[in-house]
């Protein structure tokens, strides 16, 4: 009997022993209903291509359904094409408030040091030069 070698992480390690007691009794369950599902797959697979075989309904229908999810896909695309068109809108009008904030403020600050030199008295005294104290 072939031996396997694994490494899988403690957590899975620990479900399966509790699970199934042994990991060798889970992985071999685990490879079965693994085979059992690609088998039902190729199953399914095999199934529609007899039904298309017997009549180009199948395919009509499978060619209708591709159609379907193209539209689908172009309607999202619409969709997100304008979700973006408005968010481009929405930031070009906050770089325009941001602007016009930003020259209200310039003013403003230019208007306070024209506040300030008239507000600052002038040095009308003669004060000598700190080294003529005599």
């Amino acid at each position: 009997m072939p031996q396997v070698s694994a490494r899988i992480s403690q957590e899975l390690y620990n479900k399966c022993i509790q699970n199934y007691g042994n990991i060798t009794i889970a992985i071999n369950t685990g490879l079965d209903e693994l085979f059992k599902q690609s088998e039902n797959k190729m199953n399914s697979s095999e199934n529609r291509m007899n039904s298309n075989e017997n009549g180009n309904g199948g395919l009509k229908a499978i060619i209708e359904e591709k159609d379907a999810r193209i539209e689908d896909f172009k309607k999202q695309t619409y969709s997100l094409d304008n979700q973006l068109r408005t968010k481009d809108d929405q930031i070009e009008k906050l770089n325009e408030n941001m602007h016009k904030q930003a020259v209200h403020i310039q003013t403003l600050i230019q208007e306070i040091s024209q506040l300030n030199v008239k507000l600052i008295p002038e040095n009308t005294e003669n004060k000598k030069p700190w080294w003529k104290f005599w």
